[in-house]
């Protein structure tokens, strides 16, 4: 809760506590929602290395699983591909895309489906393919009609107003950014509702 309400101290003091409860209890499970929750802490802050070094640990076992990206198990790994692309480490990425895609279309989950879309989206983004990009975040959003995940699905709708913006496509942008930041005020996500307001920020000024 107070990760999603963006109070960085009171997250980390908890996380810190909770990781300790489970070391001492070797709780394995526990241990991964918690490192899971201190690196959406880390990818809501932008702090990408941090995530990366914070789940390595869990894409190492993912990577040994493969075919174990359940919602339970794997509800980190968007974090992960996001910041793996924004350290320009894209082969990783895509690797942990496709088996997201993959899995979603083997067992028909609309989670994976729609994190998979919304994850290629960010990665061709970065390689500079707007038009694709646009694409992938269109279909993210048919996947998340599916899905009662209002964050998830406002997280797809700031990805796509920021490619709107970038393509000047401005009213199209201000209105898919304005329905995310309602969203995020509405589920009190203050770091993410500042996102969406920077971005809002921009679609004034050009």
């Amino acid at each position: 809760v107070a990760v999603y309400s963006g109070r960085e101290d009171d997250a980390r003091r908890d996380l810190a506590e909770a990781l300790s409860a489970g070391q001492r209890c070797s709780g394995h499970v526990l241990m991964q929602w918690t490192i899971g929750t201190l690196a959406f802490l880390e990818v809501s802050l932008g702090n990408y290395q941090a995530v990366v070094a914070t789940l390595g640990p869990l894409v190492s076992e993912l990577e040994a699983a493969p075919d174990c990206t359940e919602i339970v198990h794997a509800w980190f790994v968007p974090d992960a591909i996001e910041s793996l692309v924004h350290l320009g480490r894209t082969a990783e990425a895509e690797s942990l895309i496709d088996v997201l895609q993959r899995n979603g279309e083997r067992v028909d989950r609309a989670w994976m489906l729609a994190v998979a879309a919304r994850s290629r989206s960010i990665l061709l983004a970065a390689a500079g393919d707007l038009d694709a990009a646009t694409r992938y975040a269109h279909e993210a959003m048919t996947h998340h009609d599916r899905l009662a995940m209002p964050f998830e699905r406002a997280r797809t709708q700031l990805l796509l107003g920021q490619l709107e913006l970038r393509q000047r496509h401005r009213d199209a942008a201000a209105a898919t950014l304005q329905e995310a930041l309602a969203t995020f005020e509405r589920l009190d996500a203050a770091l993410w509702a500042a996102r969406a307001r920077a971005s809002l920020v921009r679609t004034d000024a050009q």
